[in-house]
């Protein structure tokens, strides 16, 4: 059986229970999917590559810890400990993404550019987490969320820099997997915070899915020698 096959008889069972769940508003079912899905991908990972990359168990570790809090525990203090988690397998996608690279100064337009794209995620994320603010019940909450949305454009700017600097396969992956992961938290919390409705919660859990299998073919595509431009 071939990768890409593995990888829908894993994919499209676990979608199907996971709108399920989320039209039912079973979110132990849901979380119970997703801690399933991380598992059966990273058996995949094992399957396609014998030489487990420290990056890559570390992320999946961390995302299964995450997956395990949200199912098991529901209080304040175990969400904090899962954005937690979620912070440390991104750290490990950053990681990861840094590892082959070279520093080498930009060109001006580059680095307008790239200052430019910056500059409106950041205003976006931004708004984004102030507008959360009114639906906390705490300051400590608001403040871990800060923390979270700021890993995320710590994800972003390195995957802007990552792609613009390579346009190779594996950028194009951890430019799609960053983009379907913050996309994926924002429509959650827009579920969560906002507007309890199963079609935003759907189109957020698919997003997380496709990010996951994303990392993983990031994971398992090597890289040619690159460059980092000095951004800084």
């Amino acid at each position: 059986m071939s990768f890409f096959q593995y990888l829908l008889l894993l994919f499209l069972p676990v979608l199907s229970v996971n709108i399920y769940a989320a039209i039912g508003d079973l979110n132990w079912l849901m979380r119970l999917t997703q801690l399933l899905f991380i598992v059966g991908v990273f058996v995949i990972y094992v399957r396609r590559n014998k030489k487990i990359g420290f990056n890559a168990l570390c992320f999946f570790v961390f995302f299964f810890l995450a997956q395990l809090v949200g199912l098991f525990f529901h209080s304040d203090t175990f969400s904090f400990l899962l954005l937690l988690f979620y912070i440390g397998g991104y750290f490990c996608l950053c990681r990861e993404a840094f590892q082959n690279t070279q520093r080498q100064a930009a060109t001006k337009s580059m680095l307008i550019y790239f200052l430019l794209l910056i500059s409106v995620n950041t205003y976006l994320l931004f708004t984004h987490v102030t507008e959360l603010k009114d639906y906390m019940s705490n300051d400590l909450e608001f403040a871990v969320y800060i923390l979270y949305y700021l890993n995320l454009l710590i994800l972003g700017i390195v995957g802007l820099i990552y792609y613009l600097n390579s346009y190779s396969r594996k950028s194009v992956y951890f430019i799609t997997l960053m983009l379907s992961f913050i996309f994926s938290d924002v429509l959650r919390d827009g579920a969560h915070f906002y507007l309890n409705d199963s079609a935003i919660l759907i189109t957020g859990n698919l997003l997380w899915f496709t990010g996951l299998i994303f990392c993983l073919l990031f994971f398992l595509t090597p890289e040619r020698k690159l460059r980092l431009m000095n951004l800084v």
